[in-house]
């Protein structure tokens, strides 16, 4: 008996062991990285069916867990008195058995309301095989779960009881649809009291392909798809309100109101459902999920989730065991903090990162708006008939050209405080449109000497004479010579592209949008940039883009370019508005010759009347209107990006200077860089403020505002949170600077826009800010990391502080990834929370949050290294930071470029793989094995 004990022991401590949670840890995140590219190129469906909701993954979960209930028990850590992190790390547990309960005896499916009417039926988000049967004027109905997807096909022979015999459902085929037109098919074997059939169903869609047979001489029928479920009581909608930003198409809002009807309890009560504000009712969750296209009806996101409770419990758990580890005596944090005192490198702990964050006269109009014309029909003489003045011919484009450089510089930065609706209904100066366009034409700034404004206006005023100038930018060498230019050139003209009428790109622009996104080569994508540049230069040149014309009648919010102003308002209106933009054409034709701009500015007075007059209730602040020319103007990330990596460069030659000369470093010069690069994180906590208040949400709500928010997270880490390590803070300063100039890069777009529906939420200040500002600390772990593998490689006796140096960052880069990893852990749960309060599911295996998850496995596994067999060593958490910090740029580019989903910006629109990061791994791979040869330190003794 006792040897059978101590052989169950062993093998129990064996199971429970940090061997077995790496394995099993490393084999998860591996399961889960090839799920997301399954579904990218089979479909979610296909994914779940292979990996997600398979008996071996909940296995691999309940394994998980047993594990660490394992280890926990073994390492008796309650009786160490180690609170905190037995909190946290039985939350998991809980949050484990809450998952648990959702996903096996949860519901979530799709009800479809059209308004005015009612309904108390769910379709169900898994498929179902549904068999009815008409026996004697009765109706059965009876069904079972399949899992069937051009990936996986789980066949099938099910048995079901039908008065007092047997049915038998025997899978036979599948027929994969062959294109959108198309759908799946599936031949199935159905047999009843002796007889036979083969049947073929269609995949239904709303129940609309039923397929009817007969068996003797009953009649019976099979459905393959979604299954029906009623409900208790019905949801009727009373309307549904669909709000879009002034002046677009796009979605602002959109909310359902409807009215519970419960007869059973007598219930009749009205209630709203909209984003993020969700209907509770009956054990049931209806949330606003989408709507028909004609608006007058309204999809309901509907789920029972049982685990709820349990699962955020152990959120709140997770996160007070967290911080609370910060602030534990006997933490690792705590110890860590205490031997970099020991050390004379003071740690400054900051409270958090994220920051704190018209009356319409009718009649008037036309007046008004007449009286404006005549004024400066009044005051330029010129303007009462034809100038006479030639036009500037295609010999002088040069001469008009430096006229625009040198004399309507004052003029233009008038017109661009104008405002213009966006066709996103934005409302935003003249300027940032012009910066945009110019920006998407010719891929730089200062194009032809011109600013943005001065080229935008002469494109519009002299469409003929620019049309002939090359500033649409190409760069594929077939393209070139399709078009029949230079292979020289970068540049190519608007009338390059046509002749005789036709338009050179047409075939080829079919040809591409045609292709998959992944199937297009570096040519179809060029094809459709440079489509997109003639579409934006032919926007500019009619004035289609100018929509700077609120309406006369107090209508609606949309505003209008002056050609479909003069086409759409009544006939007075637009007589008055063609001799106002006639009168604007011509003085500034003479404004330019003559360098008078008088009678233009008068132009600008009456349009910027027109607009405060007509247009008031969509006018934002002048305050706001000015700091968005002035980010126009002084592009501060940019500017900052340069700073970052010199000051980040300086303070690391002065460290290294102490390190290998034995000298102490120049504390003036030290403290100096420090202040500046406090300055800069200062500067570009402004500027954040300053979009924020612009664009009238939080900076980091796509692509290029995340980045920018990661570089101020590593700034601020180097700052505030390492005050007196110089390597840490030249580190950071230098990944702040690199983060600057990945946003700035091509493929990531500054434009500030509209939020979707789904993002106007608190959640998103909460979830986003501080997943985002974690990436931040880990990408200064993988600085760290590199910066600790360089030092390894020059250890010898005549460098005897490289040692202590070593240990010292080892310390700090343990810490930052403490931080790094709660922050990571607690935004990607705050997020589930954001998920389930906003569209009824925690968890959906998006491949963005799916990767953020792979990311927290991986950083896991690194901070438990040390409890592994020779893992307790800065070689190996410094090799083991810079790998692991390739997850998170999966996590964060990977994922946003080359996989679809729910967080992609690129929707599954793949970009090249960069040829630098090849480089860039083999690079990891070379430090890695010059380092090994000296990295035998051991890690420093914790008290």
């Amino acid at each position: 008996m006792n040897q059978m004990q101590m052989f169950v022991n062993g093998i129990m401590r064996g199971f429970c062991s940090f061997f077995v949670t790496f394995v099993l840890l490393i084999t998860y995140g591996s399961a889960c990285a090839v799920a997301t590219f399954v579904e990218n190129d089979f479909g979610t469906p296909s994914a779940k069916a292979l990996i997600y909701n398979t008996a071996w993954f909940d296995l691999l979960h309940l394994l998980l867990v047993l594990n660490l209930i394992g280890i926990l028990i073994f390492s008796r850590v309650w009786q160490r008195k180690k609170y905190a992190s037995f909190l946290f790390h039985s939350s998991l547990i809980i949050i484990f058995i809450g998952a648990a309960m959702t996903r096996y005896y949860g519901f979530e499916g799709v009800m479809h309301i059209r308004e005015s009417e009612r309904s108390n039926t769910i379709e169900s988000q898994e498929d179902f095989i549904t068999i009815l049967a008409k026996i004697e004027d009765k109706f059965y109905r009876a069904f079972f779960p399949t899992t069937i997807t051009p990936l996986v096909q789980k066949k099938f022979h099910q048995t079901l009881p039908f008065e007092g015999d047997n049915l038998s459902v025997q899978y036979l085929d599948y027929l994969p649809a062959k294109d959108k037109m198309d759908s799946d098919r599936l031949k199935v074997k159905v047999s009843f009291k002796g007889e036979s059939q083969e049947i073929e169903i269609i995949k239904n869609t709303k129940g609309e392909n039923i397929a009817p047979f007969v068996l003797g001489e009953t009649r019976f029928a099979l459905d393959w798809g979604s299954r029906v479920v009623a409900l208790p009581f019905f949801i009727e909608l009373k309307d549904f309100q669909l709000d879009r930003y002034a002046g677009s198409m796009s979605p602002s809002s959109y909310a359902s109101e409807v009215v519970v009807i419960d007869s059973k309890n007598n219930v009749e009560k009205p209630y709203k459902i909209f984003m993020n504000n969700v209907l509770d009712y009956g054990g049931f969750r209806f949330f606003q999920s989408s709507y028909d296209l004609d608006e007058q009806g309204t999809i309901l996101s509907v789920n029972r989730d049982p685990g709820k409770i349990p699962t955020y419990i152990g959120y709140t758990m997770l996160v007070i065991g967290l911080l609370w580890e910060f602030f534990a005596k006997n933490g690792r944090f705590v110890r860590l903090s205490n031997y970099l005192k020991s050390q004379n490198l003071a740690i400054v702990f900051a409270a958090g990162l994220s920051m704190s964050m018209p009356l319409y006269a009718s009649g008037e109009n036309i007046n008004d708006t007449e009286q404006m014309t005549q004024n400066i029909e009044s005051q330029n003489p010129h303007m009462q008939g034809e100038l006479e003045i030639p036009p500037i011919t295609n010999e002088s484009i040069l001469d008009l050209i430096k006229n625009l450089k040198e004399k309507s510089k004052e003029h233009s930065e008038r017109f661009g405080k104008l405002l213009v609706q966006d066709f996103g209904g934005r409302m935003k100066p003249v300027d940032t449109l012009a910066m945009e366009y110019v920006h998407k034409m010719t891929k730089k700034d200062g194009f032809l000497g011109l600013n943005n404004m001065e080229l935008f206006l002469g494109m519009m005023v002299y469409p003929n004479e620019f049309k002939k100038v090359k500033m649409l930018a190409l760069s594929t060498p077939k393209l070139k010579e399709v078009i029949g230019v230079s292979q020289e050139e970068k540049y190519i003209a608007f009338e390059d592209l046509f002749v005789g009428g036709t338009y050179k790109l047409g075939n080829y622009l079919e040809e591409a949008n045609r292709k998959k996104p992944a199937m297009r080569d570096k040519f179809d994508k060029d094809v459709i940039n440079v489509d997109e540049r003639v579409n934006v230069a032919y926007l500019i040149y009619t004035a289609q883009a100018l929509r700077i014309l609120p309406s006369f009648s107090g209508e609606g919010d949309k505003w209008f370019a002056p050609s479909d102003a003069i086409a759409s308002f009544d006939k007075e209106s637009a007589s008055q508005l063609q001799k106002l933009f006639g009168a604007y054409f011509n003085s500034f034709h003479y404004g330019l010759v003559e360098n008078k701009w008088e009678n233009a500015d008068l132009a600008l007075d009456a349009l910027e009347k027109i607009q405060q007059k007509f247009g008031a209730n969509l006018i934002p602040p002048q305050t706001q209107i000015d700091l968005e020319i002035f980010l126009n103007h002084y592009n501060l990330f940019k500017n900052l990006m340069p700073l970052y990596l010199v000051c980040g460069i300086l303070l690391f030659a002065v460290v290294l200077v102490q390190i290998f000369r034995h000298k102490k470093a120049d504390v003036l010069a030290s403290r100096v860089l420090y202040w500046a690069i406090s300055l800069l994180v200062l500067l570009h906590a402004t500027a954040l403020g300053v979009r924020w208040y612009v664009g009238g949400h939080a900076p980091w709500s796509n692509a290029y505002e995340s980045m920018i928010y990661i570089a101020f997270a590593s700034g601020i880490a180097g700052v505030v949170f390492f005050k007196k390590s110089y390597l840490a803070q030249s580190m950071a300063s230098f990944l702040a600077g690199i983060s600057l100039f990945v946003a700035h890069l091509g493929f990531m777009d500054p434009q500030i826009g509209n939020l979707v529906p789904v993002l106007k939420s608190y959640w998103l200040n909460i979830h986003v800010s501080i997943i985002t500002a974690s990436y931040g600390f880990l990408g200064l772990c993988f600085m760290l990391g590199v910066l600790t593998l360089f030092l390894f490689i020059f250890r010898s006796a005549k460098y005897p502080e490289l040692d202590r140096t070593i240990l010292t960052l080892h310390t700090i880069n343990e810490m930052a990834m403490i931080l790094g990893l709660a922050m990571l852990t607690i935004g990607n749960f705050l997020g589930g929370v954001w998920a389930n309060e906003s569209w009824g599911r925690y968890w959906g295996w998006d491949p963005k949050e799916t990767w953020a998850l792979i990311s927290i496995v991986v950083y896991i596994v690194v901070l438990h290294a040390r409890f592994m067999p020779k893992g307790d060593n800065p070689y190996v958490f410094a090799s083991l930071s810079v790998i692991a910090f390739y997850s998170i740029l999966m996590t964060y580019f990977g994922v946003n470029f080359y996989l679809s989903g729910l967080h992609s910006y690129a929707a599954g629109d793949p970009l090249p793989i960069p040829v630098f990061l090849y480089y860039f791994v083999g690079f990891t791979i070379l430090l890695i094995i010059l380092a090994a040869r000296k990295g035998d330190l051991p890690s420093p003794k914790l008290s």
